[in-house]
């Protein structure tokens, strides 16, 4: 490693450069390569389903990086952008609300920041959740998002009123 001489960082030598180049390349290939697997298998589904198994599969590859999201807006399911799949949202405040703990707390005046508070708020928390999971599993999504958005524009289905009805 050399030094820098404006900001006495270290340098990599020009060999690593050359390997960290390579690495990117490597990457950009992979990428590539699923790509071009997950097109093959929506050539395959295109013979089988017509075209909609080719646009589903399509689009099942662009969502490698098409998702945006924080972390701390997941629900249930998976919780990396890089393995959504099949997402889907909630009105989560509205359904945090609706729990018979936050009603309770409401109705009996408890803080939320007080230990009774707290209890209660983390268990309406739990029961959303459980019943965000339930429900995902059961209409086969990955994951359920407080706050999700596609940067092509796809729609992502809410499914508040049916985790609302399993509350």
């Amino acid at each position: 490693m050399e030094k820098s001489p404006r900001q006495g960082l270290e340098r990599p030598a020009p060999g690593r450069v050359r390997e960290g180049l390579r690495t990117v390349k490597i990457a950009t290939w992979t990428l590539s390569a699923l790509l071009a697997v997950s097109l093959g298998a929506a050539a395959t589904a295109g013979h089988e389903g017509g075209w909609a198994g080719v646009a589903q599969a399509r689009a099942q590859a662009v969502s490698l990086l098409d998702w945006i999201v924080e972390s701390g807006d997941n629900v249930c399911g998976v919780n990396d952008a890089r393995q959504i799949s099949n997402p889907a949202k909630v009105s989560y405040r509205s359904l945090l609300s609706d729990t018979p703990e936050l009603k309770e707390m409401k109705k009996k005046g408890i803080d939320k920041d007080s230990p009774e508070g707290q209890i209660l708020h983390n268990k309406g928390v739990d029961r959303v959740r459980k019943a965000a999971k339930s429900v995902m599993t059961a209409k086969g999504h990955c994951s359920v998002w407080k706050k999700i958005s596609s940067k092509s524009g796809v729609r992502i289905p809410d499914l508040t009123e049916a985790v609302r009805a399993e509350l």
